[in-house]
């Protein structure tokens, strides 16, 4: 591969890696308060014909009152509970971001550096 082939692939590696550790925020707060912005996620974590929403339950016992927030699939009769897929994808994009980010610098590290190599001997 040539030089500006590689550098080319490494840059590209190196602004994917960055998008995925960026996106992060974004999945939390979209799929908390807004999951309708996540729509494009419905094809990989929802059943067909279903879309992503979010259900908050409350309880209350002795202790007092407990509200979990979960990310569910639904079509307006049925719902699915897909809080452990999202979890999957929001775990899997840092990760697979410092992946690459990892893999970015050991492309970089085989470069050979510019200039003289060390001190020159002396005659």
């Amino acid at each position: 591969m040539s030089k500006l082939g590689k550098s080319i692939l490494q840059r590209l590696l190196l602004v994917f890696a960055l998008l995925n550790i960026l996106m992060c925020p974004f999945v939390f707060l979209a799929g908390t308060f807004f999951p309708r912005a996540l729509g494009f996620l419905d094809p990989v974590l929802c059943p067909p014909g279903m879309h992503l929403d979010n259900e908050t339950v409350s309880q209350s016992d002795l202790r007092g009152n407990v509200t979990a927030m979960y990310t569910i699939c639904t079509d307006g009769h049925q719902k699915v509970d897909v809080t452990g897929k999202m979890l999957v994808i929001l775990f899997g994009l840092p990760i697979l971001g410092v992946i690459l980010l990892v893999v970015w610098a050991l492309a970089d590290s085989g470069k050979k550096p510019k200039g003289p190599a060390g001190p020159k001997a002396q005659a």
